[in-house]
């Protein structure tokens, strides 16, 4: 996710490949059997290891490889866990095969095309978000809709057991599940899902609400996709242009990040005219000190006729990466309020696919800093007002805790004096705090999702430099 139009550019993966001849040269090894069923783990762990100490951003923590030991790794993901433990800011370093990659760049998934949280107690789980061509939207589950046994078990989120047969269900090797749901209404529904893969419509939601003079367009944005998340995009700006809208609400609450040029797209959308095009700053890259002359500006590059003089946004702890990059972005240059439960994640860096073999890399690359100086956001950025994530409401309800919120403070100026906080279900056995605890370990496995793969938008060397190693 370098950026783009530097010759120097190709530097990397060169050195890196020079790195890689000369400390194989070096070494004694047995020879490659010309054997497509053998697996070269060794050099996958090693290269893994030599490209990562290059381009890390924190390279000067990383000792040499005699000392790493990378062959010591159980695997190429063992390789980057331990990676991680040389830099305690380093959360998001990780690995995937390329195929999983190949499947991001192209928008699409293969899952239940749901994801699913504990509300109010243990036993309150509920689904927060469908995506409409996914198995979940075909079969026609909504946000709200509370599962009360999955595969005919009923689960506690305080039970580790039961947060295991969850995971494992949604994220292992499980290709169907038996879902009983519960509707706001009362009525069950009993239906067999197969995971599949399917197109994301990262838009979940649009509307525009009229108060007075005021016309609020409202989005609720999933994840900075590829080039179909730009259409999507496009096609809603447009629709709240023509419907007049001068003033807009963001929803961010479970938007992990993606695509930083998406993010691109969507903040020249966003910010005011006064931004102009090629004259104001949006961010820089900072890049770790061998590859200083990458660090580079992106400027704004306003479209659009929206002309907004401030945004509300409603975010949660799992908005991430480039959610967190697009608040940074527009806080210099207009009004930026935040509402949700929390502080969001705290991912100012980013990456960039390195294959090796029949894996991708993301070591941590570079970081971002705004045309303020603002970066180093590792704690998150806190919330305005605080409100409560209302999975008894579906988007678009006014009355949901977070919308009602952020209406309320562009049509007045202010946030209500309501203090939110989530009421827990009568005889719960867990306090707010564990509950959260609960959610952040039911959706550990989808972190995958923070990635911020761009290489679509990389110079073509760069390009043609990895499918050498393809």
């Amino acid at each position: 996710m370098l950026n783009q139009n530097r010759n120097n550019s190709i530097s990397l993966l060169v050195l890196s490949f020079i790195s890689f001849s000369f400390f194989f040269a070096s070494c004694q090894k047995d020879p490659v059997i010309n054997d497509s069923s053998y697996i070269p783990e060794i050099e996958i762990r090693d290269s893994t290891y030599i490209y990562t100490k290059d381009i890390y951003l924190w390279d000067d923590v990383l000792p040499p490889i005699e000392d790493f030991k990378p062959r010591n790794s159980v695997d190429i993901f063992g390789v980057m866990t331990k990676v991680r433990s040389f830099q305690p800011l380093d959360r998001f370093s990780f690995v995937e095969k390329k195929e999983d990659t190949d499947n991001a760049n192209q928008g699409k998934d293969s899952d239940f095309g749901f994801l699913v949280k504990f509300s109010t107690s243990s036993t309150d789980l509920r689904v927060n978000y469908v995506y409409q061509s996914s198995p979940g939207g075909i079969a026609g589950v909504k946000r709200g809709w509370k599962i009360i046994a999955l595969n005919g078990r009923a689960l506690d989120g305080s039970k580790p057991a039961d947060i295991t047969f969850l995971n494992d269900v949604f994220f292992g090797t499980s290709r169907s599940a038996d879902f009983t749901f519960q509707k706001p209404d009362g009525s069950t529904v009993i239906s067999k899902i197969a995971k599949n893969l399917y197109p994301l419509n990262t838009i979940l939601y649009k509307n525009v609400y009229s108060y007075g003079s005021k016309k609020i367009g409202y989005l609720v944005y999933n994840q900075f996709g590829g080039i179909s998340s730009v259409y999507e995009l496009t096609n809603a700006i447009d629709y709240f242009q023509s419907n007049g809208v001068n003033e807009m609400v963001i929803d961010l609450r479970y938007n992990r990040g993606g695509f930083v040029s998406t993010q691109d797209t969507l903040a020249n959308m966003l910010a005011p005219q006064s931004v102009g095009r090629g004259q104001n700053i949006m961010y820089k890259y900072i890049f770790n000190k061998k590859y200083t002359k990458w660090n580079e500006t992106t400027f704004f590059n306003k479209t659009g006729t929206l002309n907004l003089s401030k945004i509300v946004f409603i975010v949660t702890p799992a908005s991430a990466s480039a959610s967190e990059l697009l608040i940074n972005n527009l806080r210099p240059v207009m009004n930026v309020k935040l509402v949700g439960e929390k502080n969001t994640y705290g991912k100012p860096v980013g990456f960039f696919p390195i294959p090796v073999f029949d894996y991708n890399i993301y070591p941590v690359s570079f970081k971002t800093v705004n045309s303020v100086g603002s970066a180093d956001y590792y704690e998150g950025f806190p919330v305005d007002k605080i409100t409560i994530d209302d999975l008894s409401k579906d988007f678009g309800d006014i009355n949901e805790a977070s919308l009602k919120e952020a209406l309320n403070y562009i049509n007045s100026g202010a946030f209500s004096s309501k203090v939110q906080s989530r009421i827990l279900s009568t005889g719960s056995s867990v306090s707010e705090y564990q509950l959260d605890g609960i959610n952040e370990n039911l959706n550990a496995p989808v972190r995958k999702i923070e990635i911020e793969n761009r290489r679509d938008k990389m110079p073509r060397p760069i390009r043609e430099l990895q499918e050498k190693f393809r």
